[in-house]
């Protein structure tokens, strides 16, 4: 069996930027939180965070040393360790700058 990562389209390059997300939970209120960036395509980013969030929901993200800011949806989420690890598929007109 082929390992998962040999069937991703898009090369991911290693991270540890800081990023600022933005949600509205289940309830509508906004949150913000500031996440890691562990590793980051063309497409999207692999972020770990202190709280999860619900796949399919979207999210606006800040990031100005990967010089990104725009939305993003959620592809999926898991714990570890206390902490959640969500990788995120950026929406139509955001993509990486190739300088980041």
């Amino acid at each position: 069996m082929a390992d998962r990562h040999d069937l991703r389209r898009h090369e991911r390059q290693d991270s540890d930027s800081t990023v600022v997300v933005m949600w509205r939970d289940a309830s509508g209120n906004d949150k913000f939180a500031n996440a890691r960036a562990l590793d980051i395509s063309d497409v999207g980013l692999r972020l770990q965070m202190p709280e999860p969030l619900r796949p399919q929901s979207y999210i606006t993200l800040r990031a100005e040393k990967l010089g990104i800011h725009g939305q993003a949806s959620v592809r999926h989420c898991s714990g570890r360790g206390g902490k959640y690890i969500i990788g995120v598929e950026f929406s139509a007109g955001l993509r990486r700058p190739r300088s980041a």
